[in-house]
């Protein structure tokens, strides 16, 4: 009767530690993850196409080269790699976001202020190679 009883309480404790791993496996992370195609706040989006058209990837982070990255949502675009490709961008968040015609940080720089959404002048139109915000990192 003891050792029924025993394996009860025992089945009860292993069965709600089962539950409550499963809980700590599955919870959300509490921050953004970048190029996962949607815009958290805080993030930057370099679009396809003027207007914020066609397929885009976000950044929450400093990006040297762009040429690792591609665009991540459907639409035109969709896949391509980033580099040299954007003709528009949103900085949704409080940040500044700085965008350079040249690999890490070279080339012409330029800067889009915090909840800004545009077109890239022909300075930048399908030559933004780098991004970076000091505060992101």
């Amino acid at each position: 009767m003891k050792n029924t009883a025993l394996r009860r309480t025992l089945g009860t404790f292993v069965a709600l530690g089962a539950l409550g791993a499963g809980v700590l496996v599955t919870a959300a992370p509490a921050s953004a993850a970048s190029k996962d195609g949607h815009l958290d706040y805080n993030e930057f989006s370099l679009n396809w196409e003027d207007t914020q058209g066609g397929a885009w990837t976000d950044f929450q982070y400093d990006e040297s080269l762009l040429n690792n990255d591609r665009f991540v949502t459907p639409g035109p675009g969709s896949g391509a790699v980033v580099d040299n490709n954007s003709e528009s961008y949103f900085n949704f968040g409080s940040r500044t976001w700085y965008v350079y015609t040249g690999a890490e940080a070279k080339g012409v720089e330029g800067w889009i202020p915090a909840d800004l959404m545009g077109n890239f002048s022909t300075t930048f139109k399908n030559q933004v190679s780098s991004i970076y915000n000091n505060d992101a990192n």
